[in-house]
């Protein structure tokens, strides 16, 4: 591939030089944009590489004018920014953009992100997409014909009520992973997910065509998995009446020490979510083993009585400290997997874009923001709350992970921003202007151009003039077009909803 870096810092432009040369790309270096254009006009690269302030001729400038010649239409761009705000707007789906610190890594995997980007423009996908309801195919039938036609791409199943959607990564027809939501935000994953996943009747589903990142937790063919899995159905099907319900409350009758090892060899593992759960759907939840052999033994410590029944707690439990928190430790592992396995890597601060119509919305969820105490606040915050436009403040998740909360208008005078700014992002809440969804034709133009973008979710948050968190029915029918689990509702103030109502609308967001 033939790349212009066009950079008047030299030792940046001859640092990402060498590092293309050793990737086998053709390279060549100019140090202003009059220069970049003459090489561009008369050898036509792939990409052009360089920072927007670029002397005599900027970056965005530049592009425009290659973008105007029949002959360098084509030519992809790799732009060095120091914000996702400072990038040029519109942008070419085929561009790309680098925010400071440019790390000579971050921008080696945008540039072959960018080069693969747009190698695939006017290709027609061989695969086409598929969508519908569950009750009218199955799972496991929808498996079988990925399976015979060797798809790749990802199955996404959203279940009514649920916090987010299911998924099974397929490659060349062999399924490599799946991913099951739980009610708490945290997922399940690998052969217990896939399992899982075979036994839902009701949903809307949709596979996405397209390559699945490497590696994977499932490893035996599909067929193997689809022929386990109608077994564990079979089977659970005839224990039905014997199986303890998931709302039955255990809990431990001596101490787990006692218990005799040669029980189960897998009994340890029970036992430690007993120790944090009673409830059995929970349980089986939490606890890595299939959920028939969870259940196994669970009879197995009610014979021996090591489990007895509890009755459900008459007041509320005590808060452990990962409930004041905005993420769970399980959903910060998740994300920190989610980031490390994008291409280009997502980096150390992962973006959530707030989109609203007015700044009061962002002063509601400014002041909910600030309840959690890991919050920290931008430091021009009131500024960006009076603009619409800005970092609102980050959560710090650990081990130099960041959560960055950044708000975007949805006047659509700013719809070039919207695209640029969703550029790797986590996904995106929309706020609506006023109490549920008077302000929904507001926000429209915004989520329906977020959501095309179809690879990350976007949500809607919607505002209450009350300390309910229910949709009146005139909210019901404004909202009817909006996807079942991508709707929340935040309390007005007083209540104590508001925190937690948050902390599920940023778990759904959770990979």
């Amino acid at each position: 591939m033939r790349i212009l870096i066009a950079d008047a810092e030299g030792p940046r432009a001859k640092g990402l030089a060498e590092a293309c040369l050793a990737r086998n790309h053709s390279v060549e270096r100019v140090a202003q944009g009059a220069a970049a254009l003459e090489w561009t006009l008369e050898r036509q690269p792939e990409l052009v590489v360089c920072p927007l302030d670029l002397p005599v001729i900027d970056g965005g400038r530049l592009a425009e004018i290659l973008r105007s010649n029949p002959r360098t239409r084509d030519v992809s761009f790799l732009f060095l920014v120091k914000d996702e705000l400072d990038a040029p707007v519109p942008m070419d789906p085929r561009d790309g953009v680098v925010v400071a610190p440019w790390h000579k890594e971050a921008v080696l995997d945008h540039i072959d992100a960018v080069l693969e980007r747009s190698a695939r423009q006017g290709e027609v996908r061989k695969d086409a997409e598929m969508a519908g309801q569950l009750s009218q195919i199955s799972a496991g039938d929808l498996l079988q014909l990925f399976q015979m036609n060797r798809k790749s791409g990802t199955l996404r199943i959203q279940r009514e009520g649920a916090a987010g959607h299911d998924s099974v990564q397929i490659r060349g027809g062999q399924v490599v992973d799946a991913s099951v939501v739980l009610p708490d935000g945290t997922s399940l994953s690998g052969e217990k997910a896939f399992y899982r996943i075979l036994c839902w009747e009701a949903g809307r589903f949709e596979f996405m065509p397209g390559e699945t990142p490497a590696g994977g937790r499932i490893r035996k063919p599909t067929r193997e998995l689809l022929l386990e899995g109608m077994r564990l159905l079979d089977e659970r099907e005839k224990r039905r009446r014997t199986l303890p319900p998931d709302e039955m409350q255990l809990r431990l009758a001596r101490a787990p020490e006692s218990v005799p090892s040669d029980l189960h060899p897998q009994v340890a593992q029970v036992l430690a979510v007993l120790e944090a759960y009673s409830r059995v759907g929970d349980i089986v939840d939490h606890c890595p083993l299939p959920d028939l052999q969870v259940l196994h033994i669970l009879g197995l410590l009610r014979q021996h009585g090591a489990l007895a029944l509890d009755e459900p707690a008459s007041g509320p439990r005590p808060s452990k400290p990962e409930e004041e928190r905005l993420l769970t430790p399980t959903q910060v592992r998740r994300l920190r997997e989610w980031s490390a396995a994008q291409r280009p890597a997502a980096g150390p601060v992962l973006k959530v874009l707030i989109v609203s119509a007015t700044s009061s919305v962002l002063l509601g969820i400014s002041k909910v923001l600030k309840q959690f105490s890991e919050f920290r606040p931008g430091p021009r915050l009131e500024r960006v709350l009076a603009a619409g436009l800005g970092t609102l403040g980050h959560f710090p998740l650990g081990e130099g992970l960041s959560l960055r909360l950044l708000a975007v208008p949805a006047d659509t005078r700013y719809a070039p921003l919207w695209e640029v700014a969703a550029a790797g992002m986590l996904g995106a809440v929309i706020v609506p202007n006023g109490p549920y969804g008077n302000g929904l034709e507001a926000t429209e133009a915004a989520f329906t151009r977020l959501d095309a973008l179809g690879s990350r979710p976007a949500l809607h948050l919607f505002l209450a003039d009350g300390p309910s968190a229910s949709l009146s029915e005139e909210a019901r029918e404004q909202s009817a077009s909006l996807e079942e689990g991508t709707v929340f509702v935040l309390p007005a103030s007083p209540s104590d909803e508001r925190v937690p109502v948050l902390r599920n609308v940023f778990a759904s967001l959770v990979p």
